[in-house]
């Protein structure tokens, strides 16, 4: 039984510490005929300590219709193995950047909040910046919505236009889907 243990510790530690990327969920196609419409962007991160253990990006409805859940967040969970460290889509400069896509029904929309979670171990802590950045959903239509870049010791947040970067990367990375219907 004791084997057992030292065994799928070590692999339980290594699933829950990885980090993620949001790209990775990713759609690889889209139906153009869809109701939905798709949201793509990058969540970028000033790549400085501190480095916290999960960055959330969050939107809502303009019209308040919407139940706030974990649908309505992009999430980042930084390599946690030995020390904190991002680990994104790639660096741009100082920025680590990661890709994000998510489908939602036709409508007004704004990113409200970015989330900083750390542990401790022996503490935790959440905060969050408020944010104000408006989109529009419509159906079978793909909308850029820039990159939201985050500058935590600063405490800002700036959304930051950068087609000529990301379209041609997520037209690398998801080549079956036809690039040209973005809004």
């Amino acid at each position: 039984m004791k084997l057992k243990i030292y065994i799928l510790l070590p692999i339980l530690i290594l699933l829950f510490n990885c980090a993620n990327l949001p790209s990775s969920k990713i759609a690889e196609n889209f139906n153009f005929s869809s109701e939905e419409g798709m949201v793509i962007g990058a969540f970028s991160i000033k790549n400085e300590k501190p480095i916290f253990n999960g960055y959330g990006l969050w939107h809502k409805s303009v019209d308040g219709n919407e139940k706030l859940t974990i649908k309505n967040r992009v999430w980042i969970v930084p390599e946690q193995m030995v020390s904190m460290k991002l680990k994104p889509d790639f660096f741009d400069g100082e920025k680590g950047v990661y890709y994000f896509a998510f489908k939602k029904p036709p409508g007004n929309y704004f990113f409200n909040l970015v989330s900083l979670f750390e542990n401790g171990g022996f503490y935790t802590s959440s905060g969050g910046l408020e944010i104000n950045f408006p989109f529009t959903v419509q159906p079978g239509k793909i909308t850029y919505v820039g990159e939201i870049y985050l500058d935590y010791r600063n405490k800002k947040v700036v959304q930051n236009f950068l087609q000529q970067r990301d379209i041609p990367r997520f037209e690398e990375k998801f080549p079956d889907i036809n690039w040209s219907q973005i809004e």
